[in-house]
């Protein structure tokens, strides 16, 4: 659906106002079913992006869609991103910029994470996301300082118009997606207690192998075996595991991938964020 509709004209709609209310419940309901919280959560995202998409400028709303793409799955994002030929003429930087911003959305959700599920939770393990996450940023400002530079950033603004229709289906909340979003998460939640539990394999390996799919749940699941029995988890040993398996499933789609020409930059600036966070992780514990 082309993004034509003006934002005054969905407040006059009984559609947005249908979906606010559906989500208002969801999250009602979501307070006396916890597990339930993640289809109000991906909803509410959907939303955001869809008042973003109409008050941002239309140049940023290519780099926008990756990072809130990310809070929901930034290896979905990678995924598309990478194969998907409506975007294999996309700027290189520009391409770059989007797929940082999506491991930068990763990054902070797993921060929140901690945040609201562990209190007790020492100071230094949100040292490795955070690391990460600034050395991220740091280079998506570096690309955007270029990209204003550029003498392609007429194209560059051109193009990100273009591509609006492809980005946004230009409804508050699209339903399906959210149903299928959260059927996808459960889903891999389900996986990683198999893995655990079912296959006997070590915690480390199985923490490994479900941070190739999914961060956020392995995560999720860590410092909740963490807040039972903290005596008995090396929970930061566990963080890097995580970040590691995130670097390596990330790097293998890049690698794969059709629409990025420089793949062994991007997998030498994946490796080197993973690096960053290990030597100011070590270099905090011994100050």
């Amino acid at each position: 659906m082309q993004h034509t509709t003006p934002l005054s004209t969905h407040f006059k709609d009984k559609h947005l106002w249908f979906d606010i209310s559906v989500l208002l419940a969801l999250f009602a309901i979501a307070s006396y079913y916890p597990l339930f919280k993640i289809v109000p959560l991906l909803a509410s995202l959907e939303l955001f992006s869809f008042f973003s998409f109409h008050l941002m400028a239309r140049r940023s709303r290519l780099q926008l869609q990756g990072f809130l793409g990310g809070f929901i799955s930034s290896t979905a994002v990678f995924l598309q991103m990478l194969n998907d030929k409506r975007f294999v003429s996309i700027n290189s930087k520009q391409l770059n910029s989007t797929l940082l911003l999506a491991a930068c959305a990763m990054l902070s959700e797993c921060l929140f994470i901690l945040y609201f599920l562990a209190e007790d939770v020492p100071l230094i393990i949100y040292v490795p996301f955070a690391a990460q996450l600034v050395f991220f940023v740091g280079i998506v400002f570096f690309l955007q300082i270029q990209s204003f530079w550029s003498e392609r950033e007429n194209d560059e603004a051109s193009m990100s118009y273009n591509l609006d229709g492809e980005l946004l289906n230009d409804h508050p909340i699209v339903w399906m997606n959210v149903a299928k979003l959260s059927l996808f998460i459960v889903s891999l939640i389900a996986v990683m207690h198999f893995i655990g539990n079912e296959l006997g394999l070590s915690r480390d390996i199985s923490t490994l192998l479900v941070a190739l799919f999914e961060a956020h749940a392995i995560l999720v699941s860590v410092i909740t075996e963490w807040s039972l029995d903290p005596e008995s988890i090396d929970i930061l040993k566990l963080v890097f595991l995580i970040l590691l398996g995130n670097t390596l499933s990330k790097s293998y789609l890049v690698y794969k991938g059709k629409n990025l020409h420089s793949k062994w930059a991007f997998v030498g600036l994946l490796f080197s964020g993973f690096l960053v966070s290990v030597l100011v992780t070590y270099a905090w514990l011994n100050t």
